[in-house]
């Protein structure tokens, strides 16, 4: 009987895609590994939906001179921002921040954060230049932009609002995780 529950666990698993073994705690985790190897295995262009809230939460503001002065400024307080994707076709700037962030981050009339139980496409490790999305500054898994100075330097340089740009954009969905 034990033989049957294994093979029918083990069915059941593949057929979801998951390991037999994974705990709920681990699903966020699994979610982002599969959806980088997605991403690797469709070129370095190809974008993946990622899971927020585990690894990173995002705010989203729009791009343009404003943003980029807030940008070039973030790196100063940062020494190298890490973790900015740029959507040119929305006009719009993703920074990586810490998980958890959205849950603390209050109204802003230049940003907007997002983190579980949603999901964004992001363009694979290699992309680092348009015409489509790019990384802006690279991901650096041990470094996030600090919610704290972001939200200062957007405070003082005020690019437009996202919001807009975000609904029409489909950019943000929920995570299957």
């Amino acid at each position: 009987m034990t033989a049957l529950m294994a093979d029918a666990e083990v069915e059941t698993a593949f057929a979801a895609d998951q390991p037999p073994s994974e705990q709920p705690e681990d699903r966020h985790l699994l979610a982002l590994i599969r959806a980088l190897l997605a991403t690797e295995k469709a070129g370095g262009e190809a974008r993946a939906a990622m899971p927020l809230g585990g690894t990173f939460d995002l705010v989203v503001t729009s791009d343009g001179l404003a943003a980029a002065r807030a940008l070039r400024a973030m790196d100063e307080v940062q020494g190298v921002t890490a973790g900015v994707v740029r959507l040119p076709a929305p006009g719009l700037l993703l920074w990586c921040v810490p998980p958890g962030t959205a849950a603390g981050w209050s109204w802003h009339p230049a940003a907007l954060c997002v983190g579980a139980p949603y999901a964004v496409p992001l363009p694979g490790r290699g992309a680092d230049s348009g015409p489509g999305p790019y990384w802006a500054r690279p991901f650096a898994a041990a470094q996030r932009v600090p919610p704290g100075p972001l939200r200062g330097l957007l405070t003082e340089y005020g690019p437009p609002p996202p919001h807009d740009r975000v609904a029409a954009s489909g950019l943000i969905s929920i995570s299957p995780s």
